[in-house]
């Protein structure tokens, strides 16, 4: 795919589709914009979207290199919608209509209403660099790689720039009275920063965008423009001698044409929940189907992670034997525990993913349904050693081993929560079903100290076990815990076993930690009564 350098280029060249391209790519940004800023007016919208692609038409050759345009569109997009703003203002006064609005209270979300009136204001007064990559992540739903590649940086920190820029837009936002958080404002923008321009839109824009810009000059033929302006004139003609015929009938035609809109807007809306109906309905259907296929491989891995927590409990009674403490090291090739039979009747629940976690980040994921109603969670916070070489070590069974000195510390929090109190600690978006899925959010510092102050002291049906598991770059370790509590009263929900394997990145600030969980729930005989 050409990027928007090259396309600017062949468009300077003469090529009308390389313009056409660019509208295509960059109309749901400008109309989206727009819409936020009129208040839903989407006849406005359009005209401002129009008014903003023919500025880029007539400016395209004048723009720097390396211009990211995503920035270039939404500011230019901030100062086209000040006139038609005070406009409608002042119709909306007069007439006191809202028929052309298109914004309806039912679907409203309360977070995006909160953030929509001054989210463009906010972004308008970001240091450029901070808005485009904003712009590209959550607006253009950019990978961080392409985000890198259009900053002239690196993925890594491409990240790091939208994590910094996310906080600053927060702040920004919080002068304005909006109170959220990082990760709640990330995933508004997501879901709501984009709305779907009308399918006609962007050939309309072209067309009037490649005339008005002086693509003509290089783009089409004399007869092209000489057609064009003369149907411009016949429009006119054909305009003025209709108003002159019609003027009796006006009035009578103006609320005609209201009654039909406001009819065919409703017709709309209604086909739009009717597909949006049949598209959640399609996917709960292909949900079902795949939970009834048999999965001889998540079969084989449950299994795998079954006797995987017998060897963590032995090793775990054994070291807890020998010095109390709730901090593990870890060990290189342990000795084979033996383990008892399994309870088939109990299966237990086990995650497997990978994901990258920088030093002294704080990283909350999980949301796994572990029992029926409760939501289980892990929240660790990583502290990277980057010393060189290596030390022997000695290994409970008395063997000596080599264990590398970049070592790794994770303070780790386990906690289990019942789903009606998910918001109570801000966690009632993170849920993911599935053995193979999670969810990962890295919180701010202050974020991420309310939330574990919080849960040093939870309420009675909430279960916590915090614990500190060190380890080394390329090393597993594990950490196991029987699932109550003794000072919240709760009873007992199963054992849990945690596994991490960290593996440093070339410069030593962030792993690339890979993360084993496994639940298991006590039988009916073993529960407590």
């Amino acid at each position: 795919m050409l990027d928007d350098q090259q396309l600017l280029r062949r468009y300077a060249e003469g090529s009308e589709a390389a313009f056409g391209e660019l509208v295509a790519r960059y109309l749901p940004l400008v109309y989206s914009a727009a819409l936020r800023q009129i208040n839903g007016a989407s006849h406005l919208a359009e005209d401002i979207a129009q008014q903003v692609f023919t500025d880029l038409a007539r400016k395209a050759n004048s723009l720097p290199d390396g211009t990211v345009l995503a920035g270039w569109l939404h500011r230019a997009t901030r100062f086209a919608v000040g006139q038609p703003l005070r406009t409608e203002r002042r119709r909306v006064a007069r007439e006191q209509e809202s028929c052309s609005m298109n914004i309806s209270d039912a679907d409203a979300d309360p977070e995006w209403e909160q953030v929509r009136p001054w989210l463009d204001e906010a972004l308008d007064k970001m240091d450029p660099l901070d808005r485009d990559a904003l712009l590209l992540r959550f607006f253009e739903q950019r990978s961080l790689k392409e985000i890198g590649a259009a900053l002239g940086s690196g993925e890594e920190a491409a990240r790091k720039r939208v994590a910094r820029a996310l906080e600053k837009l927060r702040e920004l936002l919080g002068s304005r009275g909006v109170t959220t958080s990082v990760s709640a404002l990330s995933l508004v923008m997501a879901a709501k920063g984009i709305e779907s321009a009308p399918s006609q839109l962007a050939g309309t824009i072209s067309a009037s965008a490649l005339v008005a810009g002086g693509a003509t000059a290089t783009g089409m033929t004399a007869y092209q423009i000489v057609r064009t302006i003369a149907m411009s004139h016949l429009k006119t003609a054909i305009l003025a001698a209709a108003a002159v015929a019609g003027i009796t009938t006006a009035v009578i035609q103006h609320q005609t044409v209201e009654k039909l809109r406001a009819e065919n807007l409703s017709l709309l809306e209604q086909s739009q929940s009717f597909a949006e109906l049949q598209s959640e309905n399609q996917r709960l259907s292909n949900l079902v189907a795949q939970a009834q296929r048999p999965s001889p491989s998540k079969d084989q891995n449950a299994e795998l992670m079954r006797l995987r927590g017998q060897v963590g409990v032995l090793r775990d009674q054994l070291r807890k034997a020998q010095a109390a403490g709730h901090s593990t090291v870890a060990t290189q090739n342990p000795a084979q525990a033996k383990s008892e039979p399994p309870d088939d009747a109990v299966q237990p629940f086990t995650a497997a993913f990978t994901t990258r976690v920088a030093d002294k980040e704080t990283l909350v994921t999980g949301g796994w349904s572990t029992s029926p109603g409760r939501r289980t969670f892990m929240v660790m916070t990583p502290n990277i050693d980057p010393a060189e070489g290596v030390t022997t070590q000695v290994a409970t069974d008395g063997s000596k081993f080599d264990m590398p000195n970049a070592k790794v510390t994770f303070n780790t929090t386990t906690v289990e929560i019942p789903e009606t109190k998910l918001a109570q600690f801000g966690l009632d978006q993170l849920k993911a079903d599935g053995n193979d899925s999670s969810v990962q959010s890295v919180l701010a510092a202050a974020d991420a100290d309310a939330l574990i102050t919080a849960l040093k002291t939870p309420p009675d049906d909430v279960w916590v076990s915090h614990g500190t598991i060190i380890t080394a770059d390329g090393v597993s370790a594990s950490m196991s815990m029987i699932g109550n509590s003794s000072d919240a009263g709760t009873p007992a929900s199963g054992q849990y076993t945690i596994g991490l394997t960290p593996t440093l990145t070339a410069d030593k600030t962030a792993v690339n930690l890979g993360v084993n969980l496994q639940v298991v729930r006590p039988s009916v005989s073993e529960a407590p009564r």
